[in-house]
């Protein structure tokens, strides 16, 4: 018969007993989400975490930035960052719940470290900084065009350029007259 799977452990054959993995995702969610909307997303997933035995050590909001490329219809994102450790099923479950989250159109996860000892790394997550991440921060505004560009040594300036055709001729006439 199948043997019960305990949450929360790595089950791999190269990895030490009692430790866990260390994953980061990034997520983008659509422009219009607001601060409650992002507060439900942080609780469902803390519950997943919870549930899963992994443990979320670390979420920013780095706020709404302009894809590339529209994705799903949008040309702009709130970007979220999640880091945390879990064992081998979490990112499998954390990923289904973004997948059928309506606020979330494109996540990427990657694995950052193997054979993590949980009690080993701290975690950041409090409820302050759950409220501040619920709140996205302002838009980035864009850089200004550079002026006109200042003249670099080696470079000639307009002055400069209106002086030398003039000594251009003047030394042409000199190797003339030289010639002669």
């Amino acid at each position: 018969m199948s043997e019960a799977v305990a949450l929360g452990q790595v089950h791999s054959v190269g990895t030490r007993r009692g430790t866990q993995r260390e994953y980061e995702t990034v997520m983008i969610l659509r422009p219009n989400v607001n601060k409650p909307m992002i507060l439900e997303l942080v609780r469902k997933i803390e519950g997943v975490f919870k549930s899963h035995g992994a443990r979320l050590l670390k979420i920013e909001n780095w706020g709404l930035r302009t894809l590339a490329y529209p994705v799903k219809r949008n040309k702009t994102g709130i970007y979220m960052y999640w880091q945390f450790i879990g064992g081998s099923e979490i990112v499998r479950e954390f990923e289904r719940n973004l997948s059928i989250t309506d606020s979330v159109i494109r996540y990427y996860t990657v694995k950052i470290d193997d054979d993590v000892d949980p009690t080993a790394r701290p975690s950041e997550i409090t409820e302050d900084l759950l409220d501040a991440v619920s709140e996205p921060p302002p838009e980035p505004e864009p850089e200004p065009e550079p002026a006109a560009e200042e003249a670099t040594e080696g470079e000639s300036t307009g002055e400069e350029q209106a002086e030398a055709p003039a000594e251009a001729t003047e030394n042409t006439a000199d190797k003339k007259e030289e010639a002669k």
